[in-house]
Order: structure tokens, then sequence, then C-alpha cells
């Protein structure tokens, strides 16, 4: 329950942290500071390199945006670093790309990717091949974007559209722009400056919206002021400035709490808490059409209508299997290890046996792992999205990490598993709300049965609102995280009935 939003997206758009594909730096041709800040307060900076290499008697000029920021979560003080980039020709034709996340303490996750043909052909931590993707030769990398709208020599009233890769979830995107007029922009110092404003829109991802960006040019068509409303975080403005000012450090008591902030507020409490048999809530999101695609529907969780932009969800508990249907059966992506959830895992194996014994009714075992997996972990706030394999020698993290081992060892006794990710009833303050949370799902019977390791209740009452699930069959990306993002920010939920 302690998993926010907020670091969520920040895995999901600022990637974590990765090296430069291992080159040696090379003759550096930019350098370039930007303070931030987020929701007004200073959090830290983003610095822009670019060095010129000759790889294999081609000049290749490699772009890193490393990003440096400091957040507050509730109590804790929390570090956000990111490193993605390109490598490119002096025409603009890109090579390469590499990123990297931070999977847990001590656990990076790398990606690099290099263009051959139509395809990407991708790396993992150096060493594992992962399967191709396939890419766009209009492709432009970060230093073209650099220099784009110097090359386009935009106006007012321009319009046009550029291809770049996202490598947090392996795809080509397409963003559209628009170049609007002339403002009078603020800067920190009071200064007041007459900047072209230009806004760039990314298409959709898998039926999520990215947040568009706004960028401010100045006389020679670079941007001197860029913002973005960041889901999870708030609104994030960068500024040019210079090394010095962008490293000094900003005052934590200016920075918002982004834990407090991403909690969506509930009209009233639940009197039985997480022993609440049954509710209806009514869920209002702000932009949103397709509100049918929003919330999955299963046995405990039923759609009874919209109207406009709110959906009404009746939630009931689930306790254990119903009659369902014994024969039915699910596919290998939920029996098979994969790489978050890495059932095969020995350490993970060992702690399946421990918690399971003798048993053998599946839906017994399961109840095992949920209480073994409660007793042993500690909850901590620093991990990431830390594999099954990384919690099972550490034992620590918060829901993600509950739920991602709990999985894992469902699968290594025989018991098909995946997570669920949506809201959970919590109480600040004294303040009743829903917060962001993942749980794991169990078949047993022909149905699926929700587990939750970091309550360790045996059962979820009708306190948590899925929005999605997934396997992670095949994902090495936080894709499967992508359906959080179009509701992040935009909710507001009423209880209506228990």
């Amino acid at each position: 329950m302690r998993r926010s939003s907020a670091a969520w997206l920040a895995l999901l758009l600022l990637a974590g942290t990765a090296r430069a594909g291992g080159q040696p730096k090379g003759k550096l041709v930019l350098d370039q500071w930007d303070v931030a800040y987020l929701q007004g307060g200073k959090s830290g900076y983003v610095h822009t390199t670019v060095h010129e290499h000759d790889i294999g008697g081609q000049k290749i000029l490699r772009t890193a945006v490393a990003m440096n920021l400091t957040v507050k979560r509730f109590k804790d003080t929390v570090q956000l670093r990111a490193t993605t980039g390109t490598d490119e020709t002096p025409e603009g034709k890109v090579t390469g790309v590499f990123m990297g996340q931070q999977l847990g303490q001590g656990k990076t996750q790398t990606l690099t990717g290099k263009v051959v043909g139509k395809e990407l052909q991708l790396t993992l931590d150096g060493t594992q091949p992962l399967k191709p993707a396939p890419w766009d030769d209009n492709v432009i990398g970060l230093y073209r974007q650099q220099r784009l709208f110097q090359e386009r020599r935009v106006k007012p009233g321009d319009r046009f559209s550029y291809r770049s890769f996202e490598p947090t979830v392996n795809l080509v995107v397409t963003t559209n722009v628009q170049v609007k007029d002339f403002e009078e922009v603020t800067f920190p110092d009071g200064k007041k400056k007459r900047l072209l404003r230009v806004e760039a829109q990314p298409e959709k991802i898998e039926n999520v919206q990215l947040p568009a960006l706004v960028a401010w040019l100045g006389e020679d068509l670079t941007p001197v002021r860029s913002q973005v409303e960041v889901p999870g975080l708030g609104q994030m403005v960068l500024y040019r400035t210079t090394e010095a000012f962008a490293k000094s450090p900003g005052s934590l008591a200016t920075l918002p709490d982004i834990g407090l902030a991403q909690l969506v507020k509930l009209n009233r409490r639940l009197p039985q808490g997480y022993g609440t048999r049954e509710a209806v809530y009514r869920v209002t999101v702000k932009g949103e059409k397709e509100l049918a695609t929003l919330f999955p529907q299963d046995e405990r969780q039923r759609v009874q209508g919209t109207s406009g932009q709110t959906v009404t969800l009746q939630i009931r508990a689930t306790k254990g299997p119903g009659e369902g249907d014994p024969q039915a059966k699910v596919g290998d992506e939920f029996t098979q290890s994969s790489y978050f959830i890495n059932c095969d895992d020995s350490k993970v194996k060992e702690h399946a046996r421990k918690a399971v014994g003798a048993e053998r009714d599946p839906w017994k075992k399961a109840l095992k792992i949920e209480r073994w997996v409660h007793a042993h972990m500690r909850v901590t706030s620093y991990e990431a999205l830390a594999t099954a394999d990384h919690v099972a020698r550490t034992l620590e993290g918060d829901c993600t990490e509950f739920a991602m081992l709990t999985a894992a060892m469902c699968r290594a006794e025989g018991v098909p598993s995946r997570t669920a990710v949506g809201l959970i009833y919590a109480e600040v303050k004294g303040q009743p709300v829903m917060a962001f949370h993942m749980w794991t799902e169990v078949w047993v019977r022909g149905q699926w049965l929700p587990l939750d390791a970091t309550l360790g209740r045996g059962y979820v009452g009708a306190t948590h609102l899925k929005i999605t699930d997934h396997s992670w069959h095949g994902r090495r990306d936080l894709a499967p995280l992508l359906p959080v993002v179009r509701v992040l920010g935009k909710m507001a939920i009423e209880v209506s009935a228990e």
C-alpha cells in the first residue's frame, strides 16, 4: 500500500539509471544544464551531453540525458535518477539506443539497442538478446531533437510531427508539434523574456495518452524553458541555466509531498475497513471517454453503469473458490517463469517449499504462501519494482515486491498466478482515501481469486479496485503498468453504498 503512483511513474517515464553503453566519453560537443522545479519547488536538474565518437571508422554522436530529482513521499526523501540516450550519425540517422531502470537496491536493468535494417536488436543487461523491435528509419535521436526547431526555422502557426523511440516500452512513437505564438515568460530570478511557445503531444501508446510537453524557444530557437505535467509527480518545469545553479540544493520545505498528493480522497469511511464485504463506488475520470475499458470486470468487480465521465463499480469480497469450472484452464503464460515473476529461481522455490510443506490443494497452497510472504517480508519504501528472485533474497519491499514474490512462489508450486494493479482503501491522517496498490491473483478451480500478502488476511475485501492485471510473460519493460497512467491525477471517487 505504500507504493505511490509517483514511484511507478518514475519507473515508467523516467526509466532509472543507465550508462552510455560503456564507451569512453569522446569529444564533448554539447554540455547543457536545466534546473528542475517540481510543483514550484526546486527539485534537481537535467544534464544533457553530446559526445563525438569514432566507432568502426564512423563518426557517431552519443547523446545522454541525465535527470536527478529529489522528491518527498510521506516521511521519506527519495532520489529519482535517470539517464536515457541515443547514438546517431551527423546526418541524424539513429544507430542505437540505451536506457536502464533501477529494479531494486543493487539491482539495475540495462537495455541497449542496435539498429540493423528495419529492426532494433535489443540486449538486456549486456548479455541477453531480446526479441527485436520494429524500427523506422524516420526515427530521430535526442541530438536531432535538440536542433529540430532550428532546422525547421519554426514560426507561429507551424505544424509537423516526428518519430522517436520510447525505450521503456520498446516502441516507436509519433509526436505531433504545434507552434503557437510569442509569450512573456518569468524566470526564477524574476527576469522576463518574450519566447515562442511550442506544444508537443505524443500519440497514444496502447490506448494510454502520455503527457504533452510545452517548450518556450529563445532567439536561437532552442528551448530555454519547458514544462510537462507528469502523472504522479505533478507539474515539472525546466529552465536553461548554469551547472552551478542547477546543482545547488533547493529547500526540501518547498517540495510538495507527492505521496499525499496522489491519494484519492473519499467522501466517507468504510466502517468495516478491510473487512468490507460489498461496496459501490462512483469513479469519475476527467477527460476519459472510454470508461468501459478502464476497469476490468470479473466475479468480484462489476460495472453497474456509466454516465458521462463517471462509472459505477460494484465490488464484492472474495474469500475462496466458488463453484467455478474445475476443467477450465489458463495459458502457459501464467505458469511459466518470466523476467519479473521468475519462479524457476532456486531461492523462490526454496521459500515456496517451506511455505507449502506437504499441502496439495492449490487454494490452500496459495493461502500458505500469502501468509509466509506476509510474515517473512519487511516493509520498506526504497525498492523500485524488483524481480521475484531479488525479493526472495532481500525479503524487503512494499506492495509490488510482496505481489511479485507471492506470484512467483505460487507458480513454483504449480498454482497459476498474475499480478493485479489498482487502488486500495486506506485511512491517512483520519481521512478515508484510495491509494495505488499491487496484489496477486491465483487461478483455482476455474476462476481467478485475489490474495494480498501485504495485508495477509487470506482474502481481499471490497476495498480493492482493479485497473489492470498481467502475467508479465515475455515482458522485461514496464508496459504492463501503462493502464495506470490513464487515471493518475484524473480521478474522483465516492462511496455510494456498502
